[in-house]
C-alpha cells in the first residue's frame, strides 16, 4: 500500500457517509416537490375543465390542512381559516367536485381578503338544484326541522357541500348508510350541534329506538330516512322527515320478500344485478347485510316445506296406525 492512499478501513465510512448525503438529499427534493393537497386537486376531478380545476387549487391552497400548516401569505386570518378548511381528496368525489368555488361562493371570494359581505352572496342550493326546488323543497317544507327552524335549518344543514356524495357512486351499501345516517347522527348524538338550532333537551336516541332489538346494528345497516320519511312511488328518497309518532314501526315491511329496502336504500345497487340468484331472494340486500325475511333462498324455504310436511304426515301415520293397530288388539282380546 503506498503512503498517499487512504486506509482501506477509511474507504466504507467515506462511502456511507456520501450513500447518507445523497439520499437527505432525495428525500429533502422529495418533499419540496410533494404535490399539496390543493395541488392533488388540480390534476383530480377528471370532469372538470383545467380553469376550473387551478381556480379551485387556489382556493384550496388557503382552504386545506396544508394552508393552514404552511399559509401561503402572511397576512391570512388563522383563527377564521381553522373553521373553514376543505378536504380537497373528498371534494373532488363529492357531487360538486367538477365545479367551480366561485360558482357557489361568488365573485366576492376570489379576492383576498375577501368582501365583508362575500357570505350574503353565496347561492342558496335551488338556485341550481331546479328539480330538488319543485320537488324535494315542498317535502322539506313539511317536517318540523323546517317548521320549528324556518330561518336556520336548510339543505347544508344536512348536506355537506364539499363532501357529500351521490349514492351510487359509493359503491356499497355500508358506505351509504354511515354517510346518511351521518348528517342525522351529528345533530342528534351532539348536544352542542343540536343546541345551535333548539333549546328544548336532546331526546336519548337509544331510549327512543327501545322497541328495536338492536338499535346499534339497525343503524349500521339501514339509513334513519328508510323509517323516517314516506315510502315514494317509483322509489327513492323522500325529504318528508317523520317525527317519532309517524315514523315506520312496522318491521316487516323490510323484513318480507319484496322488502322496502328493495326501492330504498338498495335501489342503486338493485339495478346492478338481479333479484334473485341461485335462488337466493334480494341478492343486493345479501352482499353485505342478513335481512331476515327478505333474503331467504327459494330452495331452502320448499326444502323446509318439504320437511315440515314429511314429520307432519309421519307423526300423523304413527299416530294412525298406533290407533288402528289398537283397535286390532281390542279385537282379538
Amino acid at each position: 500500500m503506498s503512503p498517499s492512499a487512504p486506509p482501506l478501513c477509511c474507504e466504507a465510512p467515506m462511502t456511507l457517509a456520501k450513500m447518507a448525503a445523497l439520499a437527505m438529499l432525495g428525500i429533502a427534493i422529495g418533499a419540496w416537490s410533494a404535490p399539496s393537497g390543493a395541488e392533488e386537486m388540480a390534476s383530480a376531478a377528471p370532469g372538470a375543465d383545467d380553469q376550473t380545476r387551478e381556480a379551485n387549487a387556489q382556493c384550496l391552497a388557503c382552504h386545506s390542512e396544508a394552508g393552514l400548516k404552511n399559509p401561503p401569505r402572511p397576512d391570512m386570518h388563522m383563527e377564521g381559516l381553522a373553521n373553514h378548511l376543505i378536504s380537497a381528496d373528498r371534494f373532488v368525489k363529492s357531487v360538486h367536485g367538477e365545479e367551480a368555488c366561485k360558482d357557489c361562493h361568488g365573485e366576492p371570494y376570489t379576492q383576498y381578503p375577501h368582501q365583508a359581505n362575500a357570505r350574503y352572496q353565496i347561492k342558496m342550493c335551488p338556485e341550481c338544484h331546479k328539480s330538488a326546488k319543485r320537488e324535494k323543497v315542498p317535502e322539506f317544507q313539511t317536517t318540523l326541522h323546517f317548521k320549528n327552524h324556518p330561518y336556520n335549518f336548510g339543505c347544508t344543514s344536512c348536506h355537506n357541500p364539499h363532501t357529500l356524495q351521490k349514492a351510487k357512486t359509493l359503491g356499497s351499501e355500508k358506505k351509504v348508510v354511515a354517510q346518511d345516517n351521518g348528517m342525522c347522527r351529528d345533530c342528534h348524538d351532539s348536544e352542542q350541534r343540536f343546541a345551535q338550532f333548539t333549546t328544548r333537551e336532546r331526546p336519548d336516541l337509544e331510549e327512543a329506538h327501545k322497541f328495536l332489538p338492536n338499535p346499534e346494528l339497525h343503524w349500521k345497516s339501514v339509513r334513519c330516512v328508510d323509517c323516517h320519511t314516506p315510502a315514494k312511488e317509483g322509489g327513492g328518497t323522500s325529504h318528508a322527515i317523520l317525527g317519532k309518532d309517524k315514523a315506520e314501526r312496522d318491521c316487516s315491511v323490510c323484513h318480507n320478500a319484496t322488502s322496502s329496502l328493495r326501492v330504498r336504500l338498495y335501489r342503486h345497487f338493485a339495478e346492478q344485478g338481479t333479484f334473485q340468484k341461485a335462488g337466493f331472494i334480494n341478492t343486493p340486500l345479501l352482499k353485505e347485510a342478513y335481512v331476515v325475511g327478505a333474503t331467504r333462498n327459494t330452495w331452502l324455504d320448499l326444502a323446509s316445506w318439504i320437511l315440515t310436511a314429511a314429520v307432519v304426515v309421519g307423526c300423523v301415520g304413527h299416530g294412525l296406525a298406533r290407533w288402528i293397530a289398537g283397535l286390532l288388539r281390542r279385537r282379538r282380546d
